[in-house]
């Protein structure tokens, strides 16, 4: 049975993802949800309407989307010439995104757990 350790959102940069491998345990492997800009910049602006986020707006998405180019994508380069990389294509709906991430999970040896509950 493989163990993991999930770690959403991390590392986001590189020097976090060597201090992470090397302090914690190597990376299994990474899921990256691939989506183009413009899918995303129109997804976050409708979310934008309703969120009350102050930076669900456009510029502070452009800059998003460049501080996520120039940092993170590093990690996901790195990782995916090593063969740790899990590509998700994030265009389609959720249902099937997540239908995918579950196939991808399964081909890696990841099972979900079941929980019973029981009753008193």
């Amino acid at each position: 049975m493989l163990s993991l350790i999930p770690t959403p959102g991390f590392p986001r940069k590189l020097d976090q993802a060597h201090a992470f491998e090397r302090s914690v345990v190597p990376s299994k492997f990474t899921l990256f949800f691939d989506c183009p800009e413009d899918v995303m910049q129109e997804r976050l602006l409708i979310r934008g309407k309703t969120s009350g986020r102050a930076d669900d707006n456009l510029e502070s998405i452009k800059k998003r989307f460049r501080t996520f180019v120039e940092t993170s994508m590093p990690v996901v380069d790195e990782f995916e010439s090593q063969g740790k990389v899990v590509k998700i294509m994030a265009t389609e709906a959720p249902e099937d995104v997540y239908k995918n991430v579950q196939a991808k999970f399964k081909e890696r040896g990841v099972e979900p757990i079941t929980l019973k509950f029981v009753q008193n």
